[in-house]
């Protein structure tokens, strides 16, 4: 087995908050898709709790809701949270955003979280592009200083998320680095188009103090010869994985224990899905969206409840690719190619999810089919 450089940077675990991300930010964390009834406006409730339960079954050592179509001040903002913090029941740690563009407002979405019982907070608040290093400092530290849950920084190339003025690609790393020296600062989540040359400057300048997620799996196996990388998360990490082959956390895994020889192995099993599931992604993050109906079908081809999304009210029209026939057959043989087993439930099943075609329910209850192509 390959032996690890004595000097790999291992992040500080004095505080409670650290301690609790050395235990709890382990392996894969998933983006929790909410879902909807027929109207594409009421949440279904089963569904959700269908998927709470998948995303254990994952393996996942936490998940974080997403909130583009309940944002705060909807009361499906809170009533989406408490269903899945029922759900879960202390079986896997839940993940709140706070996505505001000032302190006052993140303050209040803390707040509230906390109230709730989320059991860390994800920092994704946008600002002006062109803010300083010292309000972009003293913005953030208001947040974080408002509450002792932990806190996850975002490093991010999107609108609001990325400072050239201020730092290498964007990364104001000289903000982070101050941060960093926050007791419950823990982590920094580092998004997917991301480069390799600034997750590697991300990593030296915090890795003493804070733990670091990268999302594009390509970079972990060369990073955690380094320093210690031995999780990802908040984003669609159905897509390299089933509960039956946990491809990711087996990754993961190897690469936070020094054994790289097996991270080696597992990086190449893993390749074909991470490769296919960078190149549906990537660009569309650069664009300010998401690829929604690709990300649930990845979830419902290992068991997921699946259904398509309503539209995102934050992306410019466009931005949202369209799912075709072409896609999913991409999808399948790309899991077929790493060894994952995919569902045979027929495809129609996808589009309305699981739980409500147990129901009785069909496409063709649908008014529409968002982002979704038969062909």
């Amino acid at each position: 087995m390959e032996a690890l450089p004595i000097n790999r940077l291992v992040p500080d675990r004095s505080t409670s908050q650290r301690k609790w991300a050395g235990e709890h930010l382990r392996d894969l964390i998933n983006l929790f898709l909410p879902s909807f009834h027929a109207d594409m406006q009421s949440l279904d409730e089963e569904a959700i709790r269908f998927d709470v339960n998948h995303a254990i079954a994952q393996g996942f050592s936490g998940t974080m809701p997403m909130i583009n179509w309940t944002p705060p001040g909807d009361p499906r903002w809170q009533q989406l949270y408490q269903i899945v913090l029922d759900e879960a029941k202390g079986r896997i740690p839940v993940h709140g955003i706070a996505v505001g563009s000032t302190a006052s407002r993140d303050q209040k979405m803390i707040s509230a979280l906390e109230k709730m019982g989320v059991d860390l907070i994800l920092l994704a608040s946008s600002y002006a592009g062109d803010i300083s290093e010292t309000d972009l400092y003293e913005t953030m530290a208001a947040s974080i200083s408002a509450t002792d849950l932990p806190i996850m920084l975002y490093a991010a190339t999107g609108n609001g998320r990325n400072f050239p003025h201020l730092g290498p690609a964007g990364q104001p790393i000289s903000v982070y680095d101050r941060l960093a020296n926050c007791g419950n600062v823990v982590a920094i989540k580092v998004s997917q188009p991301v480069s390799l040359t600034s997750t590697l400057q991300l990593c030296s300048r915090l890795g003493d103090r804070l733990s670091i997620g990268p999302v594009n799996l390509d970079f972990v196996p060369l990073l955690s010869r380094h320093f210690e990388i031995g999780w990802s998360g908040q984003w669609n990490a159905e897509a390299v994985q089933t509960p039956q082959s946990q491809l990711g956390n087996r990754l993961l895994r190897a690469c936070r224990e020094g054994e790289m020889e097996l991270a080696d192995r597992v990086a190449t099993a893993i390749q074909p899905v991470a490769s296919r599931f960078f190149e549906i992604q990537a660009n569309v993050i650069r664009s300010g969206a998401h690829p929604w109906a690709h990300m649930r079908y990845y979830s419902w081809l290992g068991g997921g409840n699946g259904g398509l999304l309503p539209p995102d009210p934050h992306a410019s029209a466009g931005a949202v690719p369209v799912l075709t026939a072409k896609d999913r057959l991409a999808m399948r043989t790309a899991f077929m190619a790493s060894g994952l087993a995919a569902t045979t439930d027929p495809e129609e099943q996808f589009v309305v999810g699981r739980t409500r075609w147990a129901r009785g329910e069909r496409a063709h209850d649908l008014s529409r089919l968002p982002h979704y192509s038969f062909d």
